[in-house]
């Protein structure tokens, strides 16, 4: 059980993690159609950032575990 819950986090922070790259180029280029408003792309990236965060933190307690 505990592989599988390694593995369903690890999938969860890698999508989240694209998430993150994709807003941050998308907060730096202004936003898929150009538009001048960067702070919804800033927030949706600390958003991203903390699941990873959040989801590296919970596979570390889970396999420090025995």
């Amino acid at each position: 059980m505990k592989t599988l819950a390694t593995i369903a986090l690890s999938l969860v922070a890698i999508v989240a993690s694209l998430v993150l790259v994709l807003s941050a180029v998308c907060a730096f280029n202004g936003g898929l159609l150009g538009s001048s408003d960067r702070s919804s792309w800033v927030f949706c990236a600390i958003i991203a950032f903390a699941i990873v965060v959040a989801a590296m933190t919970a596979i570390s307690r889970l396999n420090r575990r025995s």
